[in-house]
């Protein structure tokens, strides 16, 4: 074992330059090297990309308040071409300069959304930016006009910011959004289902008076004022408190509209694509449906602190969770891509908090989690706030790393995600997953060195994995890893039922290969599905899920990774599991972090307590993401068909890590 030396990084890098390159490739599932690329306008920002590997330039274009015309950029896209790699653009669906872009100031606000007291909203508390309406045809013409010149200046891929327009509690209540509330109010409880437009139901079940012509100055709902409807709650300021009886109503209006001009948005530049002959390929940012592929940011998943990466914590639950529900909401297996986001937050960057040597660290390692999780990183090469990996040094190492990537292309491509749970290392600080195929019978195992003093990683020495196989690899053993050249033997036998593998070293991350001859089952490996809800401020959506035979959850994206107690009851919805268990089924749910004010955690089944825990607070802090607690509370469910409901009977929140149905389920019925 070698490891690769400076000389042959140089040269990794050079040869990237030079060497003949293959053609664009022909379909997203061929991408492997994904690289940030804001804004590859010159050769020298392509020449980055082309050092780096990359197969697909993320954000290569993108419009903000002061954007150039694109078509002064057409051959950027043909380079990106000439290199084998696909070539992205972008937009933010949010933010609405004043006077950006030749807009007059009068478009500006016509397409700005407001507050509930109808007054313009600083976005982000900065003045001179709004969000914009996505209830108002203006701002989604406006934003497709964006859309469509990057994609007749040769962009093969939209990243489309902040789709739902980021739009915080005091916002979204501009007349035209108003205007769509009312319509919703009356579709949703129209006279087929027994309501009249002056139903008393109106006020005794939501306390809106259609009598009352400071409410409904027609006296129906046709002419209802939303907005005047909260100023005689005293609702202005919190408007989806508990003392708007409309706020559920109003939060659910919100998902249909923003799903209805995500929609209008996608099918727009789809079509205008097929119109061009070609096929646009489309992301958010963050999970969404109606996705090509899955972009996320890394802001909730970033452990670091006093200008050093935090290694320790496993995270690979934490990117398979994100790759579940990224295929579950694509409803189908579209490539999930983690990346380092930035905004106006301070630091800008959470990359650029860090030193370049620590940058290298997080790659080395939390990059290999991820593409041991199931999904890709997409390299930062460049950025806004100063992001550049040749200043900064990094970009050699990139180079190393997309170099074994791509040698490896289809282990990661083809490969099957198996499990980490059943895997037990000789030594602490790993993280572990074990792969199948695509070659038949061959498992891989993902091992990862996360011991790390004074922000330098520590190698390990004889590290020993135990497989979960009573059957040595009849056709041998070896490692491969971007840390040294070719390949090594490792040493595979069985003792007591399992399979121990060894290997002699272990700098940052190793790919043992196994293969066995023959055929050949793996179930044991295969680990239960889990469910990482995003953390969210408001209401949940929906409190009813289904669980499907392989443990899985239908619409989890849906789910809100906050479990209210009895402080902020307006927020509060227990999510319920419909499931179909079988014999030996369980739930466990990892508690993350609680409020200062502590909280409970109740697991009932069918209504009866199965559970209670009390989490009083243990670090002073209200961070959600905070590992304060990390603990799994497991509760048996019977066989047959039960509903499992989660619920928080303390003082104020609970933040879940993850909720994994465990044992042998069939799919709950519908």
């Amino acid at each position: 074992m070698r490891s690769l030396p400076a000389i042959v990084m140089a040269t990794v890098v050079s040869a990237a330059a030079t060497d003949p390159t293959p053609p664009a490739p022909r379909d997203i599932g061929d991408v492997i090297i994904y690289t940030m690329a804001e804004t590859t306008t010159s050769d020298r920002d392509v020449g980055l990309a082309r050092q780096a590997g990359s197969e697909m330039l993320v954000r290569g274009w993108f419009k903000w308040n002061r954007a150039p015309a694109v078509s002064n950029w057409t051959a950027v896209p043909a380079k990106a071409h000439a290199m084998g790699a696909l070539f992205g653009g972008g937009i933010t669906c949010s933010a609405l300069y004043d006077r950006e872009n030749g807009l007059t100031q009068e478009q500006v606000l016509d397409m700005a959304t407001r507050g509930p007291d109808g007054r313009l909203v600083d976005a982000w508390g900065r003045p001179g930016i709004r969000h914009g309406s996505l209830s108002s045809p203006a701002y989604l013409d406006y934003l497709f006009r964006w859309c469509r010149e990057q994609i007749d200046a040769g962009a093969d891929y939209l990243f489309l910011d902040e789709h739902t327009a980021a739009l915080g509690p005091l916002e979204g209540y501009d007349d035209r959004s108003l205007a769509a509330f009312r319509r919703y109010l009356i579709d949703e409880w129209p006279p087929a289902k027994g309501w009249a437009r002056n139903d008393p139901r109106w006020k005794s079940d939501f306390k809106v008076d259609t009598a009352d012509p400071s409410l409904c100055a027609g006296g129906d709902m046709e002419t209802f004022d939303y907005r005047a409807f909260l100023r005689a709650r005293g609702a202005l300021e919190r408007p989806t408190g508990s003392a708007n009886p409309l706020a559920a109503a109003w939060n659910r209006f919100r998902a249909v509209r923003d799903a209805r001009a995500w929609r209008t948005l996608t099918d727009r530049i789809r079509e205008h694509g097929r119109a061009k002959g070609r096929t646009v390929l489309i992301s958010a940012n963050g999970l969404a449906p109606l996705v090509d592929l899955q972009v996320m940011g890394i802001w909730d998943l970033w452990m670091a602190g006093g200008g050093r990466i935090d290694l320790a914590e496993c995270q690979i639950p934490q990117w398979r969770g994100r790759v579940v529900q990224g295929h579950d909401l694509a409803r189908r297996r579209v490539p999930v891509v983690f990346f380092h986001d930035w905004g106006v937050h301070d630091p800008p960057f959470p990359w650029l908090a860090v030193p370049a040597d620590q940058r290298v660290l997080w790659m080395r390692v939390r990059a290999a989690e991820i593409f041991a999780a199931g999904a890709f990183f997409a390299f930062p090469v460049l950025g806004p706030f100063g992001c550049d990996a040749e200043k900064d040094g990094t970009l050699a190492d990139m180079a190393r790393l997309t170099a074994f990537y791509r040698t490896h292309r289809e282990a990661y491509l083809r490969g099957r995600f198996l499990g980490t749970d059943a895997l037990k290392a000789s030594v602490d600080r790993l993280s572990l997953a074990a792969w199948t195929g695509p070659e038949e019978g061959v498992v891989r195992l993902h091992v990862i060195n996360r011991a790390a003093k004074n922000g330098a990683l520590e190698p390990r020495r004889g590290v020993s994995i135990d497989v979960p196989l009573a059957r040595s690899p009849e056709g041998g053993a070896s490692a491969v890893s971007p840390d040294w050249e070719g390949a090594c033997p490792v040493r595979a036998e069985v003792s007591a039922g399992r399979l121990r593998v060894t290997i002699d070293e272990v700098q940052a991350y190793a790919m043992v290969v196994l293969r066995f001859s023959g055929t050949f089952d793996t179930p044991v490996v295969v680990d239960p599905v889990r469910v990482v809800p995003s953390l969210r401020w408001e209401p949940p959506l929906e409190t009813g899920f289904r669980v499907r035979a392989d443990g899985s959850v239908v619409n989890a994206g849906a789910m809100n990774g906050y479990l209210h107690g009895r402080l902020h009851t307006h927020l509060r919805g227990p999510p319920v599991f419909l499931v179909d268990a079988r014999d030996g089924c369980a739930v466990a749910v990892r508690v993350r972090a609680v409020s200062i004010a502590g909280a409970r955690l109740q697991v009932a089944i069918d209504g009866r307590e199965a559970s209670a825990t009390d989490f009083p607070d243990r670090d002073g802090r209200n961070d959600a993401a905070a590992a304060e607690y990390d603990r799994e509370i497991i509760v048996p469910i019977p066989a047959g068909i039960h509903r499992v409901t989660l619920d928080n009977h303390g003082a104020d929140w609970l933040s879940i890590a993850s909720i994994e149905f465990r044992g042998r389920f069939a799919d709950a019925p519908e």
